[in-house]
């Protein structure tokens, strides 16, 4: 009798630390995180563009808009930062992309977003484009925490023939190669609707749908390029491309719909850069050779450290939890980890900090946020930072630059004050060189000493627009 006695409290621990996870699963909401590639800012209809986006619209009118959310120069910095909820020069990805050919990806050390939701209960899935490293096993989405993968692991498809840029086939249902036909947008609505369609619906879902549309190379289908009329046969099908990912995020919300999961799921849609421009320096993974992208008043595009890069399409819906407005406050990509995983009843606790900040009040009630500056990147040679109103960019490369705009007053970035406020130069200059300090060894510029026999894309200074 005492040895029970003594055992029925072990037991009694045992269950509940077993049974807690999925008590608080099922409570959690469902997550659709949905991204989407070079998307210009000024080019979804709630923006005011002839491009037909109704789906997106209807969840940025139902929810809230967030006009102050920040990015990262390039898409699988976006990636790894939303992920880790860690600036990526914390873990050397801060210097262009990761290239088809590239043998470095997020270091396996670090503790990503599926991850930390499997330990909360929830099955996971990534629909789409993976672009956090793809050179071995411990790189790859089923290794770093998804349940379910469907997609591709490169950053450019071609979006008929399903190769990478390097002409090799890269279409994968977990880990291994299939061959289907079909538009690359239309297969990953079709998964991600047949994925909720066999889910548990008592079980919560955490789903990245990752398209890398309208990222180049530009291949519209019927029938969205017959939409559009324009001489410009890029231009077409630029504006094809960004109306089928809104028509597959409406067959995924028919889904959801349909299984009666979408007023328990919270939305969560975000570019992943801004629109891309046209360079003359090539920089790899979806380079554009045509400016069809309109970043609205914001200055540059895609790889730069000007607004046009790093302001970002983003919106939250979540009907009765999500006030529907524009919320102005300043967000970035790394502040979803923790509000997430919080909105989850996920734990935050792990080894390495993170930078992210839980904006959940920020979002849902249009509270103030309690982010005041933002590191936008910093690398061997350039760097920038937001503190309140104020930006700065640093050109370290000769002949060096530097800008300062208030951005207040100033979003289009016209009117460099860095020779008129020399105090507020130094100040946040001080405070981008302290970020400097922490950054870890860029592994784009650590993987250029391996040999190749293809072009490796490398810009040392400013990268302009070709005209």
């Amino acid at each position: 009798m005492l040895r029970l006695a003594f055992r029925l409290p072990l037991l009694l621990l045992i269950a509940c630390a077993v049974l807690a996870p999925a008590a608080r699963a099922a409570d959690s909401p469902h997550i659709l995180y949905v991204t989407a590639d070079d998307l210009g800012w000024k080019d979804v209809g709630y923006h005011g563009s002839s491009i037909r986006t109704p789906n997106i619209d209807r969840l940025a009118k139902e929810g809230a808009r967030l006009e102050g959310f920040y990015v990262q120069p390039f898409s699988s910095q976006t990636r790894a930062a939303a992920m880790t909820g860690r600036y990526p020069m914390r873990y050397g990805l801060q210097t262009l992309q990761i290239q088809w050919f590239s043998q470095f990806g997020l270091p396996a050390d670090e503790r990503v977003l599926p991850q930390a939701l499997k330990s909360a209960g929830y099955r996971t899935a990534l629909i789409g484009k993976w672009h956090l490293g793809h050179a071995n096993k411990e790189l790859l989405p089923n290794a770093r925490g998804y349940d379910h993968f469907y997609g591709h692991l490169a950053g450019e498809i071609d979006y008929s023939k399903k190769t990478d840029r390097g002409g090799r086939p890269d279409w994968w249902r977990n880990d291994k190669r299939v061959k289907e036909d079909g538009y690359v947008n239309t297969l990953l609505a079709r998964e991600a609707a047949a994925v909720i369609g066999r889910h548990d619906v008592g079980t919560p879902l955490f789903m990245h749908l990752s398209f890398a549309a309208p990222q180049a190379p530009h291949q519209g289908v019927k029938p969205f390029i017959d939409y559009y009329h324009a001489d410009n046969a890029r231009l077409k099908a630029y504006r094809a491309m960004i109306s089928s990912v809104d028509h597959a995020l409406g067959e995924v919300l028919k889904a959801l719909e349909k299984r009666g999961m979408l007023e328990r799921t919270v939305i969560v849609f975000h570019a992943n850069t801004g629109g891309a421009v046209n360079r003359k320096f090539p920089m790899g993974e979806g380079d554009s050779n045509a400016g069809v992208a309109s970043n609205g008043p914001y200055k540059d595009g895609r790889g730069s450290l000007h607004e046009g890069a790093l302001r970002a399409v983003a919106l939250v819906w979540w009907p009765g939890q999500v006030q529907p407005g524009s919320v102005i406050e300043l967000m970035h990509a790394i502040d979803l980890y923790p509000t997430l995983l919080k909105l989850a009843g996920a734990t935050g606790e792990q080894d390495k900090p993170i930078d992210g900040l839980d904006q959940w009040a920020t979002i849902s009630e249009g509270k103030p946020s309690e982010r005041k500056e933002v590191l936008l990147n910093v690398e061997e040679f350039r760097g920038a930072l937001r503190m309140g109103d104020w930006k700065l960019i640093l050109h370290a490369t000769l002949p060096g630059k530097v800008e300062l705009y208030n951005l207040r007053g100033d979003p289009s970035e016209e009117d460099n004050q860095a020779e008129r406020d020399l105090e507020r130069v130094r100040t946040m200059t001080k405070r981008l060189t302290e970020y400097a300090w922490e950054m870890a060894p860029a592994l784009y510029l650590d993987d250029l000493t391996r040999p190749r026999k293809v072009d490796t894309p490398m810009v040392w200074g400013e990268n302009p627009q070709r005209e």
